[in-house]
């Protein structure tokens, strides 16, 4: 019997052996999209080696018929050398646990791991932790939304720190199929999108904010006229960010601020008596968007009668009550000396002196970074 004639009966077997692992469910048109874009036909010499227990099954076999793998099936086996030394290698990635491994042996040769960008044992173990920190991490944010560990924890889990990858990177996005083979929401569903919903969503605050003398409140298209003058000086716009900017660019800035966008950046006009006197912001960011970045500007003519500190205080508090943020920080050019006597007025450490480190309007500057945790702040408060 030649090999032509074998590859169907092959092939054959192996959508048996699938069909026994995962059911038999439709494979729609978009589940066949999906599965064509982050996977590759399987080759007969390796259906013939998922027969004999020495690769994983397919992932996914299309409705024609198809058996479907990564694109680096093969790969673990070439790193272990050899498909007989497979098996081996794997489970030594549990060396103190031969039980587990011997589990997650037989998952992986069922070619289950479908959740996986990287179908390897490193891969699969940093999925199976992450998983179990996300689980953790929701059990005490269901209790207290605001408990910095477990933002941390949640963080840490789903986007992931230096040196540990998040779910969101480690997890594909799945198909409508593998809700029906797994009979229930995805893992990228349970422990990505839903903790994100539920946990890492910003939620709006009550405007306006109010203070003794100010009131802070999103902007409004009608803002941009009390910003013009300002922006179009040299000397007030030397120590910002941005460079001089004409009327039309003044009011397709506020124009965008006044777009809704998802919650991180909480850009605020600052009215005194009806009339808008500069803007404040907070940016919310850190693991877990337990940080945020505050930032404030106040117009030439309403300058030295403490309104920047007043709103700044409020914008504090906004972060650490409303958002339940951890700490706060401020960057600034280190030229702005009264940006920086801001700073250590509101109680804010400065925590950093960065020479050169700041490259703005054509020159390298220092910059400082200020920081204030909420107990300190709640201390002072």
């Amino acid at each position: 019997m030649g090999d032509d004639e074998l590859t169907p009966r092959v092939a054959m077997a192996v959508h048996d052996r699938y069909v026994a692992v995962n059911g038999d469910h439709p494979m729609t048109a978009e589940d066949d999209a999906y599965v064509r874009e982050h996977f590759v036909p399987a080759t007969p010499e390796a259906m013939a080696l998922m027969l004999d227990d020495l690769l994983p099954l397919p992932s996914y076999v299309l409705h024609d018929g198809t058996p479907m793998v990564p694109a680096a099936h093969g790969r673990p086996a070439e790193i272990a050398g050899g498909v007989d030394r497979l098996h081996d290698w794997f489970v030594a990635f549990w060396d103190d646990d031969t039980a587990t491994g011997q589990r997650e042996w037989l998952h992986y040769l069922s070619g289950q791991h479908v959740c996986l960008r990287e179908v390897s044992p490193v891969r699969i173990r940093q999925k199976t932790e992450r998983v179990a920190e996300a689980a953790a991490a929701v059990d005490l944010l269901r209790q207290d939304p605001h408990d910095p560990v477990a933002r941390g924890m949640l963080g840490e889990a789903v986007d992931g720190v230096l040196a540990v990858p998040g779910l969101d990177s480690l997890l594909l996005p799945m198909t409508a199929y593998d809700r029906l083979r797994f009979a229930g929401p995805t893992v990228r569903e349970r422990w990505v999108d839903a903790p994100r919903r539920e946990f890492l969503t910003p939620a709006t605050p009550t405007w306006p904010l109010r203070t003794e003398r100010l009131v802070l409140r999103p902007f409004e298209a009608r803002d941009a006229d009390a910003f013009v003058d300002a922006w179009a000086s040299e000397e007030w716009t030397s120590l910002l960010l941005s460079r001089q900017q004409n009327p039309a660019e003044v009011r397709e800035m506020v124009r965008r601020r006044t777009e809704p966008g998802d919650g991180r950046f909480v850009g605020m006009a600052v009215e005194h008596e009806g009339a808008v006197i500069g803007d404040s912001m907070l940016h919310l960011q850190g693991t877990g968007l337990s940080e945020g970045e505050i930032g404030w500007t106040i117009l030439p003519q309403h300058g030295g009668r403490g309104y920047a500190t007043e709103a700044a205080q409020a914008v504090l508090r906004l972060g650490f009550d409303h958002y339940g943020l951890r700490r706060i920080v401020a960057n600034l050019d280190a030229r702005n000396d009264r940006s920086a006597a801001l700073c250590e007025r509101l109680g804010m450490r400065r925590e950093s002196h960065k020479v050169g480190d700041f490259w703005s309007k054509g020159t390298w500057t220092d910059s400082y970074e200020y920081a204030l945790l909420a107990e300190e702040w709640r201390a002072r408060a």
